[in-house]
């Protein structure tokens, strides 16, 4: 499948999920009640946009994982071939090792397979030690089964020589005849490119028999839980349901959702207080005054670590310790000691400072009159309003 028609088909599948939420959302119209109409057509829905555009994508998901696996594992995978004897073995040997991503291309025997058993055991053994005398390249003739053997060769032999000499053999040294023969052969190839070198392996006259490596481990435990079309349509039937539901119950969501944010906003008594917020203000838009960028919060914790405990900005502000109240105690006294030393000296017999004293008073009490003068004129004076008589 194209990935231009695997994209057209997740469309439409999107579309007719889209298609069931939007068909739930008309509860406020078509009234609450009918949740079983809204959830059967959800699953209507489903099974047939599983049926008809998930089912076909999950049979090819296989593919796709082999392509992203294939880029992303390192490594060499052997791939177990199975070669045709009707053309030349040793040619398409060769057209295989020279495909890109094929490293080397191994083999050991040929088998081959009679159609009868042979009349007795000298029969049968006489034409397997002629059979190794054709070829030198030949190690052995191993006996499978009663009617299939296998012929060994070593590295250096070659395949088409090999057979030619079990043809020969069946011509000169027995009546029974040959059923067929075929030969294996394993390749090792690389796996990242191993899409390509088995579409080029089946243009050789070769079968690729199986896989094995890193490659095809991953694939496998990937495989084992993707799953097949018929789970696709009931996920996807589900899945209808489900979006049913949700575009149902949207309406309900949403409000419960603001209700919780709302009450989330609401502050306490003691939120408010530590804010310093006005009962009666808390919905202002705007304030008449704005906040200082020095101001600081003195009911938040982290006033006791802030350098900025110096209200009101004094920069002179220093924290009080047990030596300064010593000092401070010790200079109250100092300033009692020399006043009562002053009001003792006062009591002096000298007529001059006592002039002095005089003059000092009477200047005093001038002041004094001339302020109380001063409150008396500007004290209003209430009019005088004679009372009419009944």
């Amino acid at each position: 499948m194209d990935v231009i028609i695997v994209i057209i088909m997740l469309v439409l599948y999107l579309l007719a999920m889209i298609f069931v939420f939007s068909s739930a959302l008309l509860t406020p119209y078509i009234g609450k009640k009918n949740l079983i109409t809204v959830v059967v057509l959800g699953l209507v829905v489903g099974v047939v946009a599983g049926a008809f555009l998930a089912a076909p994508m999950v049979e090819d998901l296989p593919d796709v994982t082999r392509t992203i696996v294939e880029e992303s594992v390192a490594g060499t995978d052997i791939v177990e071939l199975e070669l045709s004897t009707n053309g030349n073995l040793t040619e398409i040997i060769n057209n295989i090792s020279a495909i890109e991503g094929v490293e080397k291309v191994e083999y050991t025997g040929i088998t081959f397979k009679v159609d009868e058993q042979f009349a007795n055991n000298d029969e049968k053994a006489r034409f397997l030690s002629f059979l190794n005398g054709t070829n030198e390249n030949i190690t052995s003739v191993d006996e499978i089964a009663n009617d299939t053997f296998y012929v060994n060769m070593n590295d250096q032999a070659d395949p088409q020589g090999i057979l030619d000499s079990i043809y020969y053999t069946f011509g000169q040294q027995t009546y029974t005849h040959l059923k067929y023969t075929s030969m294996q052969a394993n390749a090792t190839v690389k796996a990242n490119n191993i899409t390509k070198i088995i579409s080029s392996i089946g243009e050789n006259d070769a079968v690729v028999l199986n896989i094995t490596g890193p490659t095809e481990d991953m694939i496998n435990q990937i495989n084992k839980y993707l799953p097949n079309q018929f789970n696709a349509v009931i996920l996807s039937g589900v899945l209808g349901v489900l979006v049913a539901l949700a575009g149902f119950f949207v309406d309900s969501i949403f409000t419960l959702i603001n209700k919780f944010r709302k009450k989330r906003k609401t502050s306490s008594d003691r939120e408010r207080i530590k804010r310093k917020v006005v009962p009666g203000t808390e919905n202002r838009k705007t304030r008449s005054r704005r906040a200082s960028k020095d101001s600081i919060d003195i009911f938040d914790e982290s006033f006791n670590e802030s350098p900025k405990q110096t209200i009101g900005s004094n920069k002179r502000f220093k924290q009080l310790t047990a030596d300064d109240l010593k000092e401070k105690k010790t200079t109250t006294s100092n300033d009692i000691f020399e006043e009562e030393k002053k009001s003792k000296k006062g009591f002096s017999f000298n007529p001059f400072k006592k002039s002095s004293n005089k003059n000092e008073s009477t200047k005093k009490a001038t002041k004094r009159n001339t302020k109380s003068n001063a409150k008396t004129n500007t004290k209003r004076n209430a009019p005088r309003v004679r009372p009419k008589r009944k």
